[in-house]
């Protein structure tokens, strides 16, 4: 049986939350959440000092199909790269001279695991 959307949308607004509250408590500054476009969402931006920070968030309530790393998929990496061009654009940063990185925080159950650049 399908979970309901709302159901899903729901649970990944709490996932979503527990990272950023996770991240802020290891000193990275918030700057935006869901910021999205026509090729991709970026879940959560932050800076960490003068680096910033593009961070995906993957959930899964089990591993039986699977880790919540392991939907990370090249696919997604490909979507976020473009939503994260477009971010910059928007700013007027050159993203060849930019410090920037992607992090993954994935949560399978309760237990969260911050991936840095990957």
């Amino acid at each position: 049986m399908a979970i309901p959307q709302w159901n899903a949308t729901q649970t990944g607004n709490q996932a979503e939350h527990k990272a950023k509250e996770y991240l802020i408590a290891q000193g990275l500054d918030f700057i935006e959440q869901n910021f999205s476009v026509k090729s991709g969402e970026i879940d959560l931006i932050f800076k960490d000092m003068q680096q910033w920070v593009f961070v995906e968030v993957k959930y899964r309530a089990s591993s039986s199909h699977g880790h919540a790393a392991e939907m990370f998929t090249s696919s997604k990496r490909s979507k976020l790269t473009k939503a994260i061009m477009c971010y910059l654009q928007l700013l007027d940063l050159n993203c060849h001279h930019t410090n920037m990185r992607i992090d993954l925080v994935a949560i399978d159950g309760e237990e969260l695991n911050w991936i840095k650049n990957v």
